[in-house]
């Protein structure tokens, strides 16, 4: 069954708002991101140059030392995508809505209202 016309504006007024809080927490987690990955990178560098051996231990340690930074910017990188899929989400189902409601617009229009055969 096809929504009316209210029910179209009011669910398109509902998406509207969810994308711009969309926007505003991709801006946020890709931000927290950046630093998330700096402070992994960083970490990594400090854990390597105090390990002492061969490189190879080295780099061994330091990857060790960090594993949960680097799994913290991971996250916060998914997290990150998460929400830009949310936003491609919203505007598919604004375009939706927008196509549902001319659809009612127009069957409206169609429609013989006060006439009599």
């Amino acid at each position: 069954m096809i929504p009316n016309q209210g029910e179209i504006v009011l669910r398109l007024s509902e998406l509207s708002r969810l994308l711009d809080k969309a926007t505003d927490d991709v801006a946020v987690l890709d931000e927290q991101a950046v630093r998330a990955k700096q402070a992994a990178e960083v970490a990594e560098a400090k854990a390597y140059l105090q390990a002492e051996g061969s490189i190879d231990a080295r780099k061994a340690h330091a990857t060790v030392q960090v594993a949960d930074l680097v799994l913290a910017a991971e996250l916060a990188a998914a997290q990150h995508r998460a929400c830009r899929e949310r936003i491609r989400t919203l505007g598919v189902q604004i375009d939706v809505g927008r196509t549902l409601s001319a659809a009612t617009r127009n069957q409206f229009a169609a429609e013989p209202i006060g006439q009599h055969t």
